[in-house]
């Protein structure tokens, strides 16, 4: 619950970071959820050639998002929970982006079917990494549990080479999977170079909304795990009230500093050609293999 409500003012601080990097007051941290009350007030439009796709699509996305965001520890871990296998949690993500992409094909517009392919064409290429991680994950704390790895991170008292370039791995995976820059410009609407938001191009109203809202969540999703996995200090192990708040100011410290990073590098980096982006992800694969190795061979 914390995740869906905190998603839009997320997405929002880094708005404002970014702005205030570039040298300029920007818009309130608040505006993105200005904005989806605006959608929510608007008439739905779809094309006439779509089907009930468009129309259940975006309750899927949504559906899947919020599903998945309570699966992962945020600011509690506990010893026992039958909850959080990275596996399912993957897969989970994943149906987000189906239903993007049957979106955007279902649309028969040439701009849609061209996010879709771009977007696909990426997966393909980051969603075996993101396995390669869980993978180490697995070798590292001999659990697939989300909650289990996060509290074994948490008792340990030394950080391995293998954490340090599993965590730029999945760094890298990160601005992949959210179509951050140098991946994707979510700022622009320049037909030929649109990724993600050219699925979502024909959509608006509510629709629009629900689909805006479920990438927002994913991208809460992915800082969370990352913050929680690799850098899992200040989270409480138990329900007491100055413990909880105390792991929620330093949850959202966490956060800040990853979303300080994002901006910096989507404010000193252009997007680069589509066909640059295999290069990164290679960088990625090649990381998380390294951390493999030293987790098996070397540590």
């Amino acid at each position: 619950m914390i995740l869906i409500i905190l998603s839009p003012f997320f997405m929002g601080t880094l708005n404002k970071i970014k702005a205030l990097m570039r040298g300029y007051k920007g818009p309130s941290v608040l505006q993105v959820y200005y904005d989806l009350s605006k959608l929510s007030k608007k008439d739905t439009i779809r094309s006439g050639r779509s089907s009930f796709v468009t129309e259940y699509g975006p309750v899927m996305a949504l559906s899947v998002a919020v599903t998945c965001s309570f699966m992962i520890p945020v600011i509690f871990v506990g010893s026992k929970n039958s909850l959080g296998n990275l596996i399912l949690i993957v897969f989970l993500l994943g149906g987000i982006k189906l239903a993007d992409a049957l979106i955007g094909l279902d649309s028969s517009s040439t701009f849609g079917g061209m996010g879709t392919s771009r977007e696909l064409f990426l997966s393909m290429l980051a969603e075996p990494v993101m396995f390669l991680i869980i993978m180490y994950l697995y070798f590292q704390y001999g659990t697939l549990n989300i909650f289990e790895i996060t509290l074994n991170n948490l008792h340990m008292s030394t950080t391995t080479a293998g954490d340090i370039l599993a965590f730029v791995s999945f760094f890298i995976v990160l601005i992949v999977e959210n179509a951050r820059l140098p991946i994707d410009n979510p700022e622009t609407h320049l037909e030929l170079t649109m990724i993600h938001e050219a699925m979502v191009l024909d959509l608006s109203g509510r629709d629009l909304l629900l689909i805006e809202l479920a990438s927002m969540i994913k991208f809460a999703i992915f800082i969370t795990m990352i913050v929680n996995i690799f850098i899992p200090f200040g989270i409480s192990t138990s329900f007491a009230i100055p413990l909880i708040i105390e792991a929620a100011g330093l949850f959202l410290a966490k956060v800040f500093a990853v979303l300080f990073v994002i901006a910096m590098i989507e404010v000193l980096i252009a997007k680069s050609r589509l066909f640059r982006a295999p290069d990164l992800i290679a960088v990625s694969f090649s990381l998380i293999i390294a951390a493999i190795s030293f987790s098996r061979f070397i540590d």
